[in-house]
């Protein structure tokens, strides 16, 4: 126990000494899709998003597709949040073990809004018109064992995201990698997510910032939109049981989160469990602007010899973003 006192120290030391770097440089707004980095599943964002090293049912293609491995026959899984602003998020995937081929899931995250009202220079009050958005992806994720101890996944998605008349379509990747050391529950873990090409949104636009764009005569001329980046995310995870009794364990996770348009990120969650039915869960993301602390719970309910249901629950307080809440539920059989 002492031991194990002394890993989740260090980890705590290393978040706090990374954490010191605060005048690096952040190109936020640089990449698109960025409805792909919201947090999906209430277990994951209990526990401050440090899920990398633990996730292991089909809702493990949001974080990495290695985990879903350990699907052991079918699995179910649905997720919803609710955003400031009016927009709802939320998640769905499927997932079947194949013998010993490996397991394949299909599933999407998609976005909506209400509908928002169109202003223009010479209607700033709104044109009558509106317009809402609708975000989503599609992908399909296998995964399988190397070992007894490794596994790996792979996810191919179809990205697409539209504003008004400008959209576009691409295609991404997602990879992972999960090793089970066996030693007192611990895993390490790595992925990549939405890996893909750069991309730029279809139509013109008029530039209000450049006289030659919105000023010409006799017509004013529209620029091309610039390419942009998908939200590449590179995360490795570890975690370890600090307490196993079989009535009782405590499971400490950690992960590193190097994204492409924001400075790297650490969380730190940990999840309670009783009789691995009742969990509570807290965690805190360091160096990100809102959103550090959260709190979770959840209830896995057996039905027979083969049938589990999950429900989760998550809280986070977003500062000047307000609370946000999110739901999961999930199905085993």
């Amino acid at each position: 126990m002492i031991k194990k006192i002394r890993i989740v120290f260090f980890i705590v030391c290393i978040v706090f000494s990374a954490n010191i770097r605060a005048d690096e440089f952040a190109p936020v707004g640089t990449a698109v899709a960025q409805f792909l980095e919201i947090g999906l599943g209430a277990r994951a964002t209990g526990m401050g998003e440090a899920i990398t090293a633990i996730t292991d049912d089909a809702g493990s293609v949001f974080w990495n597709p290695a985990g879903l491995a350990d699907v052991d026959s079918r699995s179910l899984f649905s997720a919803y949040n609710t955003w400031p602003a009016g927009i709802s998020i939320g998640g769905l995937s499927a997932a079947m073990k194949l013998g010993n081929i490996g397991t394949f899931a299909v599933s999407t995250v998609y976005l909506i809004t209400d509908d928002m009202e169109i202003t223009t220079i010479d209607f700033p009050d709104g044109t009558g018109e509106y317009f809402n958005i609708s975000n989503y992806s599609l992908g399909v994720t296998f995964a399988r064992y190397l070992t007894d101890k490794v596994s790996v996944g792979l996810t191919t998605k179809l990205v697409h995201e539209g504003y008004w008349d400008y959209s576009y379509s691409t295609w991404a990747v997602d990879m992972g990698t999960l090793y089970r050391t066996g030693f007192h529950g611990m895993n390490i873990a790595m992925s990549i997510l939405h890996f893909g090409p750069e991309v730029n949104f279809s139509g013109d636009y008029i530039d209000y910032s450049d006289p030659k764009s919105y000023d010409a005569q006799p017509d004013p001329e529209p620029k091309a939109f610039e390419k942009y980046s998908l939200p590449i995310n590179f995360r490795f995870g570890v975690s370890i049981n600090l307490i196993n009794t079989g009535t009782h364990r405590l499971i400490s996770a950690f992960d590193m989160v190097h994204p492409n348009n924001n400075l790297e990120q650490y969380n730190l969650g940990f999840e309670y469990s009783m009789n691995r039915m009742f969990y509570l869960r807290s965690g805190y993301r360091f160096n990100t602007d809102e959103g550090g602390l959260s709190l979770g719970s959840g209830i896995n309910l057996k039905m027979g010899e083969s049938f589990n249901i999950r429900t989760d629950y998550s809280y986070a307080d977003m500062g000047i973003l307000k609370s946000i809440h999110r739901f999961s539920v999930g199905f085993d059989f």
